[in-house]
């Protein structure tokens, strides 16, 4: 399991539970009809630090795709999403660590429908829960179930759309030690 003083590399991949309630009702309400995949593809790859045994840092890089059937023409959302986290165990074993984190960031969602595309950026929040075990001396298993929090506007329609909801991932933790301080730059011969 990672230590104080390690850095972190994990990549995860699962499927989002989208709720049902993705397109606002307000799109519905004007003979849009709307269906959708509750279940969507998403990764997740992030980098980390451990400044100490009880907090792990991260930086995250996430890509989700989400289709919507709509009887106007399909709606296709690609979404990106930055994330700066923190995680601390609940907890730890021998080989194992349970823990729980959260975070903010920003998700850069595209909006395609027909051919033509519309951007549209949100702020992003999320809880986490997640289990590492340890598979060797610098590297684990990674189970995760992370709700996130975010929409993007699509104004063709009047609606809001969830790019957000609940990511059940799975992957792989890789962790390493990070260089030893040199101490200042000395002379030749000193």
């Amino acid at each position: 399991m990672p230590e104080q003083g390690e850095g972190t590399i994990a990549i995860l991949g699962g499927f989002r539970l989208i709720p049902q309630h993705g397109l606002l009702s307000s799109a519905q309400g004007n003979g849009v009809t709307i269906s959708q995949k509750q279940f969507q593809p998403q990764g997740i790859a992030y980098l980390g630090f451990m400044p100490d045994d009880e907090l792990h840092v991260t930086i995250g890089l996430g890509y989700g795709i989400d289709r919507y059937a709509i009887n106007t023409g399909d709606l296709s959302i690609t979404s990106f999403t930055l994330l700066l986290g923190a995680d601390t165990p609940l907890v730890r074993g021998n080989k194992y660590t349970l823990y729980g984190g959260g975070g903010l960031g920003y998700s850069l969602n595209t909006l395609t429908r027909s051919g033509v595309s519309t951007e549209s950026n949100s702020t992003a929040g999320y809880l986490a829960v997640g289990f590492r075990y340890a598979l060797g001396a610098k590297i684990a298993l990674v189970v995760e179930d992370r709700y996130t929090v975010a929409s993007a506007s699509y104004p063709p329609l009047n609606a809001s759309v969830n790019v957000g909801g609940n990511l059940l991932s799975a992957g792989l933790l890789f962790h390493f030690f990070s260089p030893e301080d040199k101490g200042h730059p000395r002379a030749p011969g000193d």
